[in-house]
């Protein structure tokens, strides 16, 4: 793979809300073709994806959007989002290979940090459309639930927890595609300062000026795949609601519920979070992330081992009345069951537990595998989280599902 030189390199920004250059002026992204770029960051968790009325390969997307980004023979780096799981991660990186020049692939969080060339501790709060992670030596991710001073009061008091060093800075990255962004880093901006901590807010122009700061310390050799960024490895905590907390180890994962039995994770199973639509949940970091639209059973997000291609989870939602009990669920979908073949749907059990939590669960047979259901109710959403197995296999994904089941939560 060839090095970085002195070169013009293009800055990519792969999310969250939109793929461009940040290199250079607004001219250098007018004349491109937004429906690709859109089709591709949208189609991030899925094998194919419509641009127009036309079914295309998500990676020959990613391939043609970053080619069309990246200056000839100059190579790029690419940024994503801190919080993105590897599955996304690597088909940004799958689609950067054919780039000339030397490639690098890194979260949005090293850049800013790189860039800062603060002598301290750094800390960047990257706000999203449905969430807010604030990345140190951990990431925690809250959602966007809250009034937003309220939500600001709360990154305050992450941030605080966080610090080992007094004199942290705190960089608030609100990227410009992201509706009320810079409301809200604004906001939290505001509450740093208040309590004390330096901040510097990366607005529009000065995401710009540090991109092209960037650009003159990138001397090192590029790669093709994605690596961390240095320093010790990164705790994960997705905050939900109900005062819920998931800790997630990259090297050694601890699933530690409020309120809830704790479950130990298979140990040295690196662990991301997943979030898709109005529910978030703990997977693991390596397994593939696809949508699944066809076959049997609801449309639904499919998280798949790499290893084992019968060994999966899958996450389905739906939108409920505020009022929604978990025996209102539990007798819509007895009467669903009812419907089906006999044998499909066995062990139907309206008021269970599962990880701790009150659930409605019951069992899918299916002739390669089984599937264990849980249906939990939260707030306005239901979320039903299946765990796949090879028949009399259901131990070899228990930890992973209970992991799952423990951590998900509706977001907003």
């Amino acid at each position: 793979v060839s090095g970085f030189m002195s070169a013009h390199r293009a800055i990519i920004e792969a999310g969250p809300g939109v793929i461009r250059r940040i290199c250079c002026s607004a001219d250098a992204n007018a004349d491109l073709d937004t429906e690709i770029l859109d089709a591709a960051l949208a189609g991030v968790d899925d094998p194919v994806a419509l641009v127009g009325e036309r079914p295309v390969a998500v990676d020959s997307l990613w391939r043609a959007a970053l080619r069309s980004l990246a200056c000839a023979r100059q190579g790029a780096l690419i940024v994503h989002p801190s919080w993105w799981s590897s599955s996304r991660v690597g088909v940004v990186t799958a689609g950067a290979k054919g780039l000339s020049g030397g490639v690098l692939v890194r979260p949005r969080s090293w850049l800013l940090a790189h860039a800062s060339k603060a002598d301290r501790e750094v800390i960047v709060v990257e706000i999203a459309e449905r969430l807010v992670a604030i990345v140190g030596t951990e990431i925690v991710a809250i959602p966007r639930t809250k009034e937003p001073r309220h939500l600001a009061m709360e990154i305050v008091r992450v941030i605080d927890e966080m610090c080992s060093d007094a004199t942290a800075v705190v960089l608030v990255d609100a990227a410009a595609a992201i509706p009320g962004g810079s409301v809200l880093a604004t906001l939290i901006a505001r509450a740093v300062r208040d309590s004390g901590q330096s901040v510097m807010e990366i607005d529009e122009p000065r995401l710009s000026r540090v991109a092209v700061s960037a650009q003159s310390t990138l001397t090192e050799v590029g790669e093709t795949q994605p690596a961390a960024p240095p320093g010790p490895s990164r705790i994960w905590k997705l905050r939900g609601l109900a005062a819920a907390a998931v800790v997630l180890v990259a090297a050694v994962p601890v699933a530690v519920g409020v309120g809830h039995p704790s479950v130990a994770p298979a140990t040295g199973v690196p662990t991301t979070f997943l979030v898709e639509g109005r529910v978030a949940l703990a997977v693991p970091a390596n397994w593939t992330v696809q949508r699944v639209l066809a076959g049997p059973g609801s449309a639904r997000v499919q998280v798949t081992s790499p290893t084992d291609a019968e060994a999966a989870l899958h996450v389905t939602q739906s939108p409920v009345a505020p009022d929604e009990t978990l025996s209102a669920t539990a007798e819509r979908l007895r009467r669903a069951i009812g419907s089906e073949h006999d044998g499909v749907f066995v062990d139907f059990n309206p008021s269970g537990f599962s990880a701790g939590r009150p659930a409605v669960t019951y069992r899918e047979v299916r002739a390669n595998h089984q599937v264990r259901w849980t249906v939990i109710v939260d707030g306005p959403v239901r979320i039903s989280v299946g765990c796949q197995s090879r028949p009399g296999a259901g131990d070899a994904i228990r930890t992973v599902c209970e992991q799952a089941v423990r951590s998900a939560h509706a977001i907003g």
